[in-house]
């Protein structure tokens, strides 16, 4: 083998091992990022809604209707704050009539979610939670009920966050992860290249002396102490095989030897 041939070869392996490893480390680190960023959300979506919910209920409990409560844009819009990437916070009667919302354009509008979790909806931290979460449409939809102190349903909020938000910000740390990747392997990959050329630098030298005595063998080269040593630093019977190799040689000689004094007597 070339030594410029094994270098390449070489070189190619490192290079793969490194991508291959680099995608492993990337394509995991990424997926904790999504779990992590989507458990994020979750817990402040609930929360929010959890406390806009409290704060509509109490005014119910005095007997206000939903669709006469005070503040209630102020309260949306503080809860829209407290999460940038939403898209809107609305309010619901219990017919799914949108009262009250972030965004004025879906006033009277009636919610195809309706005020109950929809079908295929999950909950958020659990069976026993109140925060409903559906995904409608390109939005993540996070939803929960409101009652009045007669335990009957008086409505429901709605809060709703573009998935894509959330993707983007997960494509842009795989990104940037891959470039620190990349960045951090290509000296390493060099690092293994130089070392692996050092490492098979004696085993390939030694290779090619066995190699060169196995040759000499055909024209009784005596080439019998570079093939020991190679074959010490290989672990291989070198000089024994090409002893044995030459007493075969040397019995094929005599006997066409022998054959050709019997042609002449012939």
């Amino acid at each position: 083998m070339a030594a410029g041939s094994f270098a390449a070869r070489l070189a190619v392996f490192i290079v793969l091992a490194t991508v291959l490893a680099a995608a492993a480390a990337v394509g995991l680190w990424t997926r904790e990022q999504s779990r992590r960023l989507d458990e994020a959300v979750t817990s402040q979506a609930a929360f929010v809604l959890t406390e806009a919910k409290a704060a509509l209920e109490g005014q119910l409990n005095l007997g206000l209707a939903l669709a006469d409560l005070p503040q209630v844009d102020g309260l949306l819009t503080r809860a829209r704050a407290a999460l940038p990437s939403v898209d809107s916070v609305a309010v619901l009667d219990e017919a799914a009539t949108i009262l009250f919302s972030t965004n004025a354009v879906e006033v009277g509008d009636v919610s195809p979610l309706g005020v109950v979790p929809p079908h295929g909806s999950t909950m958020a931290g659990g069976a026993g939670a109140s925060v409903w979460i559906s995904d409608v449409s390109g939005e993540r939809v996070f939803g929960i009920g409101l009652t009045t102190s007669f335990d009957t349903m008086a409505g429901a909020i709605l809060l709703r966050v573009p998935i894509a938000t959330m993707t983007d910000r997960v494509r842009h740390y795989a990104l940037t992860l891959s470039v620190g990747a990349l960045a951090a392997g290509a000296p390493l990959a060099l690092v293994a290249w130089v070392v692996g050329l050092w490492l098979a630098h004696t085993p390939r030298r030694a290779l090619s002396a066995v190699a060169e005595a196995l040759e000499g063998v055909e024209h009784n080269h005596r080439s019998g102490a570079d093939g020991a040593a190679a074959g010490e630093t290989l672990g291989l019977p070198v000089p024994g095989f090409l002893a044995a190799v030459r007493r075969r040689l040397g019995l094929l000689d005599k006997a066409e030897h022998e054959v050709s004094r019997l042609d002449e007597l012939a």
